[in-house]
């Protein structure tokens, strides 16, 4: 267990002893291993969401409706745009 100093009506744990370079290298190799399995899972549930996403989007079946004051609304129903006999472009 730390060493403690008191201050007054706390207890701090006293700083640490000297480690070895390869033990403070050891520890920072295990942060580094972390750190990437960290951003390997996600990186994964990036992926894995974007998926999802594009899964539920293509099965859904999407019916668009307008409000127009009624209980259930109205269907929107789409129309192609005319063919424009000039051609020329609107601007």
């Amino acid at each position: 267990m730390a060493r403690r100093t008191t201050i007054g009506a706390f207890s701090l744990p006293s700083a640490r002893g000297c480690l070895s370079p390869s033990a403070l290298a050891d520890q920072l190799a295990s942060y580094g291993r972390a750190g990437s399995f960290l951003a390997g899972a996600l990186f994964a549930s990036l992926i894995g969401t974007m998926w999802l996403t594009y899964l539920c989007l293509l099965r859904a079946e999407v019916i668009p409706f307008v409000a127009d004051g009624g209980v259930f609304g109205c269907e929107v129903r789409t129309v192609a745009q005319p063919p424009s006999s000039t051609g020329k472009t609107e601007p």
